[in-house]
C-alpha cells in the first residue's frame, strides 16, 4: 500500500527488516542480474541430492528479501521442508564455529518437521535422546529422564536454540558444546541424515536448509568458516543454502572452496552508471519503482530522490536508510515534503559513519579503485607482512560497502558516499 504521510514512510522504509508475506507482494521490485532463478533451477532440478549453494552480494543488496521471494515459490514448499533461520535470531554472530552452525541446522529440522508431523523413526531419537543427554556426563543440558525422547529433545532444543536459547546468549554454554562435539562431528552429520529421511518417507519431502546473515560475522570468523570448515559444511544430507560474505570470494583460497559446493551465486546492486560514468536508466528506473511502490509522489521532491539514488550506490538498503533518515528529518523540520536539504543531512551522517570507519591506509586503496575501477584478487588469509595486511584492507572495504562490484561485466567503484571523502 503506498504511504502518503511522512510518519508512514518512514515507516515504510525500515532498512532492518526484510520484506516478507503482503510486503514483499506490494514493495518487491526485481533487478538486473537477479541469479534466484538459477538456484531455483539447481534446487527443483534433482531435489533429493543434498547440494549446497553459497549465496553472496554485498551487505544491503536485499538477498534475505530474495531468499524469502525463492522460498515463498509454491513449488518450492510443495517440494521441500523448508528450515529457514537468520544467524542473528539463534547464534552470536560474533562468536560464531562450524559447530554451532550443524548444531542449529539440526534443532531446526527437528523442530519444523516436528511441527509439519513428520513420523522421525523411534529408534533414530532414542539416540539423538541419549547423545544430547547422556547419563553420567551429558553433553545438553536436560537431565535424562524416563520421558519420550520427543519431550527430551523438545525441552533441549527449545533450551539451546529458544528465544532465550544458550547458544545465542552464553558464552560458557557454547564453548562447553563445542569442546564436548569437537570429536563427535560425525554424530551431528548422521542426526541430519536421519531426520531429512524422516522427512522424506513422512511427508514424501526433501529438506532445504537455509541460513541467512552468514554476512554480519566479522569477517575472520567467516573465513574460518569456509576456508577451513568447508567440507564439514557441505556433509549434511539435505540441501542447504548458505549466505557468505562477498569478500570470501576475492581470495585465491575460494576456488578450492568453491569444490565443495554446487554453485555460488552473487546477487548485484543496481547499476545507476556504466564503467564509463554514464547514468544507467534502467537502474535507476528500478530505484525509482522501489520507492514509489512505498510512498506517493508527493512525498518528496525528485531532485531529492534522485540524489539520495546516486548516494546509495546503487545499494538498496542504503537506499532504504537513507530515505528513513531523511523522511525523519523532513517530519521534524514539519516540512510537508521530503526535500534535498534533508537528503543532503541523511548524506551527511552516513558520511560520518564511514570517516569514523576508515583508517589511512585506505585512502590510498579506495583512489586505485576509483581510476581503475578493477581490485586484485586477495592471495593471503592473514595478515603477516605488509603485502598481506594491504590485501586484507581491501577485504575490509568490501565488507564494509566501501568499494561496490557492479553487474556481469565486474568492474569496481567506491561508494559515492565514500568518494566524496577522498
Amino acid at each position: 500500500m503506498v504511504v502518503t504521510t511522512l510518519d508512514a514512510a518512514y515507516l515504510a522504509f525500515d532498512p532492518a527488516q526484510p520484506l516478507r508475506g503482503p510486503l514483499l507482494r506490494d514493495y518487491y521490485v526485481d533487478r538486473e542480474g537477479n541469479p534466484t532463478a538459477r538456484m531455483s533451477a539447481i534446487l527443483l532440478r534433482n531435489p533429493t541430492a543434498p547440494d549446497k549453494l553459497l549465496f553472496t552480494g554485498h551487505r544491503g543488496c536485499c538477498k534475505s528479501t530474495e531468499l524469502n521471494l525463492l522460498l515463498a515459490n509454491p513449488t518450492i514448499q510443495q517440494t521441500f521442508l523448508v528450515v529457514q533461520f537468520s544467524l542473528a535470531d539463534i547464534l552470536d554472530p560474533l562468536d560464531l564455529r562450524y559447530l554451532d552452525l550443524l548444531i542449529a541446522m539440526e534443532a531446526g529440522i527437528y523442530r519444523v518437521g516436528r511441527a509439519a508431523g513428520a513420523p522421525f523413526d523411534p529408534r533414530a531419537l532414542h539416540l539423538m535422546a541419549d547423545f544430547w543427554t547422556p547419563e553420567g556426563h551429558k553433553i545438553g543440558f536436560v537431565p535424562p529422564e524416563q520421558s519420550d525422547p520427543e519431550t527430551r529433545l523438545d525441552a533441549f532444543f527449545e533450551i539451546l536454540i529458544g528465544q532465550f536459547g544458550k547458544l545465542k546468549l552464553e558464552p560458557t554454554s557454547r564453548e562447553h558444546l563445542r569442546q564436548a562435539l569437537a570429536a563427535r562431528v560425525s554424530d551431528l552429520i548422521s542426526h541430519i541424515a536421519w531426520l531429512s529421511a524422516g522427512v522424506k518417507t513422512g511427508l514424501d519431502r526433501d529438506v532445504l536448509v537455509v541460513i541467512d546473515d552468514l554476512d554480519k560475522p566479522d569477517l575472520a570468523d567467516a573465513q574460518e568458516l569456509f576456508y577451513h570448515h568447508a567440507t564439514a559444511l557441505s556433509q549434511p544430507a539435505c540441501k542447504v543454502i548458505y549466505t557468505i560474505p562477498i569478500a570470501i570470494l576475492y581470495a585465491s583460497e575460494f576456488r578450492a572452496v568453491a569444490r565443495n559446493f554446487a554453485g555460488w551465486f552473487v546477487l548485484p546492486n543496481v547499476k545507476i552508471h556504466d564503467l564509463r560514468g554514464n547514468p544507467y536508466l534502467p537502474g535507476l528506473q528500478t530505484l525509482r519503482d522501489l520507492v514509489y511502490r512505498r510512498v506517493s509522489p508527493n512525498l518528496i521532491e525528485d531532485e531529492a530522490l534522485e540524489y539520495l539514488i546516486a548516494m546509495s550506490g546503487g545499494v538498496m538498503r542504503e537506499l532504504t536508510s537513507l530515505l528513513q533518515m531523511a523522511f525523519n528529518e523532513a517530519a521534524v523540520k514539519a516540512s510537508p515534503r521530503l526535500m534535498r536539504r534533508h537528503a543532503e543531512w541523511a548524506v551527511a551522517q552516513v558520511r560520518s559513519e564511514y570517516q569514523r570507519s576508515l583508517r589511512r591506509e585506505h585512502y590510498e586503496q579506495l583512489r586505485q579503485v576509483q581510476q581503475d575501477k578493477r581490485i586484485r584478487e586477495v592471495h593471503r588469509l592473514r595478515p603477516e607482512d605488509e603485502a598481506a595486511r594491504r590485501e586484507m584492507e581491501l577485504l575490509e572495504l568490501l565488507h564494509n560497502l566501501s568499494i561496490l562490484e557492479y553487474d556481469e561485466e565486474g568492474w569496481w567503484d567506491v561508494h559515492p558516499i565514500v568518494a566524496s571523502l577522498l
